[in-house]
């Protein structure tokens, strides 16, 4: 039981990063699973948009009215079929859509109102529904994958809208499984909606080929705005222009019900670089028989994803833009670099001066002793600026020395923790090797190195989830971001990505699992260790 209320956080950080935004409220325990779409468009609600019974309201009489409103709200949509543009007449009759309106206008209704007859209250309903509020409902529940503007931006900030206008040049170029439908009205944002069905065919292709006035070795990336229908199939993005063709690295997917933009980039040096990257990467892929001047051609492969892929593709979204969008393996590295430097430094300056405290006998040991212990009383912000000027005037300031060159002058905790280990170690060992010749360092390196494995095991450990964990104090010594552990790079991307709650729980589900591995290998030097350095000897 206690391990079960030990793991509900985990759980929980889990479980988040396989959302996306529109599911944190209300939070749900497992994150929404892909439904495997196979023909779009679709009507379907959000579970955050169905209506919910206001607190004011009994119960008895949300039960007692909920399904005639619902139908009255539904007769009504109908009825609204001639003088709604833009709306195809057979999703005015879907439940979904009478649901979110029913929500909408649930907004606006007294609390007291559902204390009156039914007719009173299908009919205020009834006449609360507006062409306004169809038409942004009908925006929130009608999934569909769309595409809209392409926008093209050059190395030198400038910025071209070949598709301004209203002009969307998408065509079919690969595929009897999809049509293109001008959508021009009935929503916010005219578009070129895909209607495509997944039944015989498991791809297709569409294409635009736009004016380009910037030379081709200007442009730097080319955005195409996008709506999806949350099926979490796969798009790839060919690019060809002067006779040249790009393919892309990394997939685009058909996840969020809203607008999206995918942003495929050129090769450059910042791919590699350290800031935040919130394009799609592309390479190049040999010659092209594009060769028109002043054209660009944009190629998007739509591929279907089955639903057990689809699950996989929603669930690791989020981890997938983590590694995408920061450099994570250099900051996994500078983060094992650091660990290791200080795992080793608090073992070697730690157990060279507990040996000294627990085993040699010199002037003044206890009071030398009793300083070191008194040093664990003082609070490491009345030494923060000292420490910090003195490694400034030593040349260490935006580097990794300050992070672990002071482990090697040992710790009292660790001091005091490796000394009591030391005192229950018999004193007949240390004789008879005295008597065999083995001076002091051969025997803290033969005799007591080996029998206090385990409570170095335990030091290990809490000095690995220390510097794991730490950001203080790479916030404080480090300013180049190349030098980031993996904490303070994560924080980067919280600055970057504010809001988005799944994605910083994928981070730190990937900052927090090499901890919870390390722990239940190392459990049991761990326990045995924090057991036997009790003991007395």
């Amino acid at each position: 039981m206690g391990s079960f209320v030990f793991a509900i956080p985990f759980i929980w950080l889990f479980s988040t990063s396989c959302k996306v935004p529109d599911e944190m409220y209300p939070p749900k325990w497992v994150p929404q699973i892909p439904e495997g779409v196979a023909s779009s468009p679709y009507i379907r609600i959000r579970e955050n948009e169905k209506p919910v019974r206001p607190v004011r309201v009994r119960e008895e009489d949300w039960e007692r009215l909920a399904g005639p409103v619902e139908a009255a709200i539904t007769e009504r949509l109908v009825s609204m079929q001639g003088r709604l543009p833009g709306l195809y007449g057979q999703y005015l009759r879907e439940p979904d859509l009478a649901k979110g309106v029913f929500n909408r206008v649930l907004k606006r209704a007294p609390d007291h109102l559902f204390e009156k007859n039914e007719l009173v209250v299908t009919s205020w309903f009834g006449g609360e529904v507006t062409d306004e509020i169809v038409y942004e409902v009908f925006d929130m529940v009608y999934r569909r994958a769309s595409l809209s503007d392409v926008v093209l931006h050059g190395w030198d900030m400038s910025v071209e809208y070949p598709t301004e206008g209203g002009y969307i040049p998408w065509t079919v170029a690969k595929g009897s499984n999809v049509q293109l439908v001008d959508r021009k009205t009935g929503l916010r944002r005219a578009s070129k909606e895909l209607h495509y069905s997944f039944e015989n065919q498991d791809s297709f292709t569409v294409q635009a080929i736009v004016p380009m006035n910037m030379a081709p070795e200007n442009l730097k990336k080319v955005v195409v705005s996008n709506h999806a229908d949350r099926s979490w199939h796969e798009v790839n993005c060919t690019l060809e222009m002067a006779g040249v063709r790009y393919e892309s690295v990394q997939k685009g997917f058909l996840g969020s019900d809203q607008w999206q933009e995918w942003a495929w980039q050129f090769p450059s040096e910042m791919d590699h670089s350290v800031e935040t990257k919130n394009w799609l990467r592309i390479r190049e892929a040999g010659p092209s028989d594009f060769r028109e001047q002043g054209r660009l051609r944009v190629t998007l492969d739509f591929n279907r994803a089955l639903r057990p892929k689809a699950v996989a593709n929603k669930y690791m979204f989020n981890y997938r833009e983590v590694l995408r969008m920061i450099p994570v393996t250099m900051y996994l590295r500078n983060s094992l670099v650091l660990v290791v430097l200080n795992v080793l430094g608090q073992i070697v300056g730690s157990s060279l001066v507990a040996f000294s405290f627990a085993r040699l006998r010199w002037p003044a040991r206890d009071f030398c002793f009793f300083l070191v212990l008194a040093t664990l009383m003082i609070p490491p912000q009345v030494t923060m600026i000292p420490v910090f000027l003195i490694f400034k005037n030593l040349g260490w300031y935006n580097t990794l020395k300050p992070l672990w060159v002071v482990s090697f002058f040992g710790s009292a905790f660790y001091i005091f923790l490796l000394r009591q280990f030391m005192r229950s170690i018999p004193g007949d060992l240390e004789d008879s090797a005295k008597i065999d010749g083995c001076g002091y360092l051969g025997i803290y390196w033969r005799i007591i190195m080996p029998l206090i494995k385990p409570a170095l095991a335990t030091i290990g450990i809490f000095t690995s989830l220390a510097v794991w964990n730490d950001f203080m104090g790479p916030l404080i010594y480090v300013n180049d971001q190349a030098l980031y552990p993996l904490s303070l790079g994560l924080f980067a991307l919280k600055v970057f990505k504010t809001g988005d709650y799944g994605l910083m729980m994928a981070g730190a589900v990937m900052m927090t699992l090499p901890i919870i591995i390390l722990f239940f290998v190392a459990q049991r030097e761990f326990i045995q260790g924090i057991t036997l350095t009790g003991m007395k000897g």
